[in-house]
């Protein structure tokens, strides 16, 4: 799937070739009719580098260990872990992320942006858990312990942007699907994100900067699997033979606020920044090359 998103990047940039249309093709479409209402658009083709950085709560759904404990005596069978276990996720998890992103775009219109995203993730998810031993005159506390997964993997996706303005306020909704393909542990994780932005364009006061407010909602289901001994949870790890774990988690908090900015180095460099609140805190700063 990753040569798939890395051969329409690359569709994005080939095909602003003069070889490939006819001269009197360009892009956006309906470029002559917008600028002669008075709007200034930027260049069709852009490529961008981007960092994101966030933390933000989740709910763990359901969480297993699947193995056997082999038994005190060679006649004996062994047992299975979830025969004399129990195990609950305690409260509320925390997930941190850091993102890189290459994204390339093009204008289709004056008011729609395609684009496709290649980049790399790490971060982890922690939560408690409690470990009950099962026995014949009920539960047994064992404690608490961190459940920590690292969450390293590819990322890819596309999206788009429908945008539109009125004078020097401007609006838009930027909607995208990715999808991360985790290296250690098994499964991966899907992402919905939807963000709608309202904002003010300052050029014609002689300052070349845009700033915005909005919202950021993210719809994220994560069904995770993997060896207990990639995770390294404890001695139990080294007890259970054929060790695995299987959760269930989602984001607790699917909204949050941001205000951003941008500004324009050159008419084909910007530099964007934007900053998330609430319960999911996050920072994104990219750097946008026009073509």
């Amino acid at each position: 799937m990753m040569q798939r998103a890395l051969f329409v990047l690359c569709l994005l940039f080939l095909s602003h070739s003069p070889s490939l249309f006819a001269e009197s093709f360009t892009l956006p479409i309906w470029k002559k009719e917008a600028e002669a209402r008075g709007y200034t658009l930027p260049e069709a083709f852009g490529l961008n580098v981007s960092y994101m950085k966030q933390t933000q709560d989740i709910s763990v759904d359901s969480i297993g260990f699947e193995g056997t404990i082999p038994a005190l005596f060679p006649w004996k069978p062994p047992h299975q872990i979830s025969n004399l276990v129990e195990i609950d996720a305690v409260g509320t998890g925390k997930q941190m992320s850091e993102v890189l992103t290459l994204r390339g775009d093009v204008w289709l219109f004056p008011f729609l942006n395609l684009y496709g995203i290649v980049g790399q993730l790490k971060g982890y998810s922690e939560t408690d858990i409690k470990i009950d031993l099962k026995t014949s005159k009920g539960n047994r506390p064992l404690g608490t312990t961190p459940f920590r997964l690292d969450l390293n993997g590819t990322l890819y996706g596309a999206g788009f942007v429908l945008a539109g303005g009125y004078k020097d306020i401007f609006a838009l909704v930027d909607a995208s699907y990715t999808e991360t393909n985790l290296n250690v542990i098994d499964g991966s994780i899907s992402s919905i994100v939807i963000s709608p932005r309202i904002g003010y364009d300052f050029a014609r006061m002689g300052a070349p900067v845009r700033l915005w407010v909005g919202a950021m909602y993210q719809d994220v289901e994560q069904s995770l699997s993997g060896n207990l001994n990639d995770i390294g949870l404890g001695a139990l790890s080294g007890l259970v033979d054929n060790g695995r774990f299987n959760v269930e988690q989602h984001l607790i908090t699917p909204w949050n606020p941001i205000v951003g900015m941008q500004y324009k180095l050159h008419d084909r460099l910007y530099l964007l920044g934007e900053a998330g609140f609430g319960n999911r805190t996050s920072l994104f700063l990219s750097v946008d090359m026009r073509f």
